[in-house]
């Protein structure tokens, strides 16, 4: 990158915000595909001004949060900018009354937490890291975590945003009040296109009184037809607010992760709270159904979702693995889920299934690193026509490989590829935001695998 251009970043940032140095940019990057220069700006008119530079010289921008999802849909590209917005962390409004906050894209999921139990309120997102995400991560990836079941996704507690755009303007939209939209619904729009249409640097929450009681079903089961079947029964006769199906190697993993199940076999993992009659009504029904299941209150349930989210990088090690994910009909979910393993028994057997069971969302760890995807290429090809063929369908997460992405677009007609690609040069002239990003595997006409 030409000093000059350097220069002129440091002046809008200032030096000590203009880093350079190869290892800040290693954090910030994908193997050796490595930004240029990572900015850390202080308020959404130093962000807007990046932006502005960038679009005038044609340098790819990438927003970055805490970093935890990047690899999921913000694909690795040479050069150009990292925007990292973590100084941008204040909680600009918190009106308790309202049951609303308007806060700065920076401000972490745990630092957001903590200031709202002074008035008994929070924000019911919680991905599988909670504590290192950022909320403007969470919006921008639409990052809802197992508690989606109860409380759907992370668009739906979100009031308004403010956003930057690829030509350095900056656009607000929606309002303190639930009833906003008079237009087109641009704050759900913007929210979860992974930075390809803008960078949001302000979001309102909308917030929730803390439930009265909280506690976890836990079942160890002998097979993984008694599994899907225990899971099943939560899912259709309560109101469980997450449940987590994991087979028998996943099931392992949590024991390394530090819940000792005491079981050999697959387990479910059910949430639930509100008020006190409510829950313990609906534990008392699963526990009559299931003797041998465990209640957990406390810092027993605390342990086991703690070892939840940990099971991700417990697997993946220091060499990494690979994460495909799919998503059938929830009819056909057991169907995937039996047959699913039943390939992966004779083909891979260190491989795990995990799935946010009441959606019908299924994760697949591969022992394989995402470098070396094709030495499973023909394992997920397969996984993915089982998917396809119960009306469904698979993505890989965390590779460069955009031929999934492009084939389920794909199938739903050309016209809505060239109609994406309107909406994307209509926000992004220059086509400068989030090049590589997953979300837009319909604009390249490049097959290839990103490296």
């Amino acid at each position: 990158m030409r000093q000059e251009i350097i220069a002129a970043l440091e002046k809008i940032v200032g030096h000590e915000n203009c880093r350079v140095e190869e290892t800040v940019r290693r954090q910030h990057g994908f193997g050796e595909a490595l930004p240029d220069a990572v900015l850390f700006p202080e308020d959404s008119q130093q962000v807007a001004a990046v932006v502005k530079l960038a679009a005038a010289e044609g340098l790819p921008v990438i927003p970055w949060g805490a970093g935890t999802m990047a690899p999921w849909g913000l694909l690795p590209f040479n050069g150009g900018l990292a925007i990292n917005l973590t100084l941008m962390n204040k909680i600009l409004e918190y009106d308790y009354e309202n049951m609303t906050a308007d806060v700065e894209a920076g401000l972490s999921l745990k630092d957001l937490r903590q200031a709202l139990r002074v008035h008994n309120l929070y924000w019911p997102v919680e991905p599988v890291e909670p504590d290192n995400c950022t909320v403007g991560g969470c919006v921008a990836t639409s990052a809802s975590g197992p508690s989606k079941l109860g409380y759907g996704d992370t668009k739906f507690h979100i009031l308004g945003l403010e956003v930057v755009l690829p030509t350095g303007e900056i656009i607000r939209t929606g309002g303190k009040t639930v009833k906003n939209v008079q237009d087109y619904d641009n704050t759900r729009f913007l929210a979860g296109s992974w930075g390809s249409l803008g960078i949001i640097t302000k979001i309102i929450l909308k917030l929730r009184p803390i439930p009265e009681k909280e506690a976890t079903f836990f079942l160890a089961c002998k097979d993984l037809e008694t599994a899907i079947a225990a899971a099943r029964t939560i899912r259709n006769e309560t109101l469980a607010i997450a449940l987590e199906f994991l087979d028998g190697v996943a099931m392992q993993v949590l024991d390394r992760a530090g819940y000792h199940s005491g079981g050999q076999g697959p387990g479910v993992l059910a949430l639930f709270n509100g008020f006190t009659e409510q829950v313990e009504a609906q534990l008392a029904y699963l526990k009559e159904k299931y003797k041998d299941a465990r209640i957990l209150e406390g810092d027993e349930a605390a342990v086991a979702w703690q070892a939840r989210r940990q099971l991700w990088p417990q697997f993946a090690g220091e060499k990494g693995a690979i994460l495909a994910s799919a998503a059938v009909p929830f009819t056909a979910l057991a169907e995937f889920l039996t047959k699913a393993r039943a390939e992966l028994d004779q083909n891979r057997k260190g491989a795990a299934l995990v799935a946010h069971f009441g959606n019908s969302h299924v994760h697949i760890l591969l022992d394989q690193a995402p470098k070396d995807l094709d030495g499973v290429r023909e394992l997920v090809d397969r996984l993915a026509s089982l998917a396809e063929s119960l009306g469904g369908y698979l993505v890989l997460d965390n590779t460069g490989d955009l031929s999934y992405t492009r084939r389920r677009v794909a199938a739903r007609g050309r016209v809505i590829f060239e109609l994406l690609q309107r909406v994307k040069a209509a926000f992004d002239p220059r086509g400068i935001m989030t090049p590589n990003s997953k979300v837009l595997a319909y604009v390249s006409t490049d097959t290839r695998a990103v490296s």
